[in-house]
C-alpha cells in the first residue's frame, strides 16, 4: 500500500532581518505541534479509504465469512495520543451480513486494541521517563523534547496499569545449567497510615548464570522471602541442582531459598564489615575489632583456579580442599575466643555465618562451577532501585514500589530483552518505509 502525501509551507519572514534561532524555534514548533499529528492522520484516511474501496469490490482480505459480504455500518470517533502529537479521526464500521459482527477495518489493520487511546510508544517514553524520576519532572522533560504534554496524573495511570513490569521466569531466561541467586532489600519512604510515617521495605532477587548474564527473579515490596518462594512454589519454579544463593546475613533469608539453591555462600565483604557492629553491641570498640576482622579475611580468602575444572589436577584439589578444612578449624577457634571474651553477640553471628563461608569451594569442588564470593552485583542493583525509590520520591504504596522496582530491575538487569519487549509490542518487523524528497521552493519576491 503506498499512499503519496503533498503539504504545503507557508513561511512569513520579516523584511528588516530576523534571527536564525527563532525560524529553528519555530520550524519545530510547527512541525512538533501540528504537522506531524496532521500527517499521520491523513495518512490513516488514506489507508482507510483504500481498505474500504477494496472490501466493497470484493478484493480485501478481511472478509468475515466465507458465504456473507461486508456492508457500511456507520463510525466512530477515536482521540489518539502519540509522540508526534494528539489527533482525532473517524473509523468506519463494516457489518458482515451472515453473522451480524461489525469490525472497523483500519483499527484491525494498524492492529489498533478496542478502547485504546494512546500508542504504545508513546507508553514506553512515559514509563522510562517515569522509571527515571518523579512523575512531575519526568512529564516536563518529555514536553521540553518536543512529545506529547501529558498530565502527571495520566502518565501515572498509564504505568500504574502497563503489563511492562511482569517478571517471566521462563526456561528460557533462566538457561539449562545452574545458576547464581542473589536476594537484597532496601527501605523506602512508604505512604502514611493515619497521619504516621512509614517506611516500605523492599525484596529484590536477581540471577546470573554461568556466562554472566543478569536477569530479574523477583522484586515485591510489604512481602517476606517465603511471601516470594511461596510464589515460586505455585507456578513450580525450579533451578538445576549446583545453583548457589550469595547473600548477606539476613534472618530468615537462606531458610526461604533452601529449597531453590543446592549450596549457600554468605557474602564475605558483609560479613568482615557487620563483625564490627556486632562486637560493638557487646563493648568492643574499632581497636579491638580491626585486627580480628583483617585476621578474618586473611582466613576467608582462598582463591580458586582459573583454569577449566578438568584441567585442575586432583592434588591442586585436594590442596584447596584441606585449606578450607584448616580455615573452618580457625573460625571454630575464632567462635570460641568470642565465648570467652565475653563477644556473644558476635560469637552467635560467626556461628551462624560458618555454614556459608566457603559454599563457593564446596561448589567448585563438586560440580566445578566458579562463583563470587561477594553479592556486588545485587548491591549495584539495590544502589540504581535506591535513585529513584529513596532520592526522588516518597510516599511509596507498595504496589507502587513494586511497579517502579520491576521496571527498574529489568532496564538495568537487561535492557536487551527490554527493547525486544517493547519492540514485540509495538510490531515493529519493518512494514513500514518512508522516503522523503522532490523539495521545492516557492517566493512571492524570487520567484521559483
Amino acid at each position: 500500500m503506498h499512499n503519496k502525501i503533498t503539504t504545503e509551507m507557508s513561511i512569513c519572514q520579516a523584511e528588516n532581518g530576523f534571527s536564525l534561532d527563532e525560524l529553528v524555534k519555530k520550524l519545530a514548533d510547527s512541525f512538533e505541534n501540528k504537522a506531524f499529528a496532521e500527517i499521520l492522520k491523513m495518512n490513516l484516511q488514506l489507508t482507510q479509504e483504500v481498505l474500504m474501496h477494496r472490501i466493497f469490490n470484493n478484493s480485501s482480505s478481511q472478509q468475515c465469512c466465507p458465504d456473507g459480504h461486508l456492508t457500511l455500518n456507520g463510525s466512530f470517533d477515536r482521540r489518539i495520543r502519540t509522540s508526534l502529537g494528539e489527533f482525532k479521526m473517524a473509523f468506519w464500521r463494516v457489518r458482515c451480513s451472515k453473522c451480524g459482527k461489525s469490525f472497523a477495518p483500519l483499527a484491525k489493520f494498524i492492529g489498533l486494541e478496542h478502547y485504546q487511546t494512546k500508542t504504545h510508544e508513546l507508553e514506553k517514553l512515559v514509563v522510562e521517563a517515569a522509571s527515571g524520576t518523579n512523575y512531575r519532572r519526568a512529564v516536563k522533560d518529555l514536553e521540553r523534547d518536543g512529545k506529547l504534554p501529558v498530565s502527571f496524573h495520566t502518565a501515572h495511570g498509564w504505568v500504574m496499569r502497563s503489563d511492562c513490569d511482569e517478571i517471566k521466569i521462563s526456561p528460557q531466561t533462566v538457561g539449562s545449567a545452574p545458576i547464581q541467586i542473589m536476594p537484597d532489600g532496601t527501605g523506602f519512604k512508604g505512604s502514611g497510615i493515619d497521619g504516621q510515617a512509614r517506611k516500605g521495605d523492599l525484596k529484590v532477587v536477581i540471577g546470573i548464570s554461568q556466562q554472566g548474564n543478569i536477569f530479574p527473579l523477583a522484586s515485591k515490596a510489604g512481602a517476606t522471602w517465603k511471601d516470594i518462594t511461596d510464589e515460586w512454589d505455585r507456578n513450580q519454579i525450579k533451578f538445576k541442582d549446583g545453583s548457589i544463593l550469595i547473600c548477606d546475613g539476613e534472618l530468615g533469608l537462606a531458610e526461604s531459598f533452601a529449597d531453590y539453591a543446592t549450596e549457600q555462600q554468605r557474602c564475605h565483604w558483609h560479613i568482615k564489615r557487620d563483625l564490627y557492629h556486632m562486637m560493638y553491641q557487646d563493648g568492643g570498640r574499632y581497636k579491638d575489632s580491626k585486627p580480628i576482622q583483617d585476621a578474618l579475611a586473611g582466613v576467608l580468602a582462598i582463591e580458586l583456579p582459573q583454569d577449566d575444572f578438568q584441567k585442575v589436577s586432583e592434588q591442586e584439589k585436594s590442596d584447596i580442599e584441606e585449606r578450607m578444612e584448616k580455615a573452618e578449624l580457625a573460625i571454630d577457634k575464632l567462635i570460641g575466643y568470642f565465648d570467652g571474651c565475653g563477644y556473644s553477640t558476635a560469637a552467635t553471628y560467626i556461628r551462624r555465618a560458618k555454614y556459608g563461608m566457603f559454599g563457593y569451594i564446596r561448589r567448585w569442588l563438586k560440580w566445578g562451577l566458579i562463583s563470587p564470593r561477594a553479592s556486588s552485583m545485587v548491591e549495584r542493583v539495590m544502589r540504581e532501585l535506591g535513585r529513584r525509590l529513596k532520592k526522588t520520591a516518597y510516599g511509596w504504596s507498595d504496589k507502587g514500589a513494586t511497579k517502579i522496582a520491576r521496571i527498574i530491575l529489568k532496564r538495568f538487569t537487561n535492557a536487551k530483552a527490554w527493547e525486544d519487549y517493547w519492540q514485540e509490542k509495538m510490531n515493529c518487523v519493518g512494514n513500514v518505509v518512508i522516503n522523503i524528497g522532490n523539495y521545492k521552493c516557492f517566493s512571492q519576491n524570487l520567484g521559483q
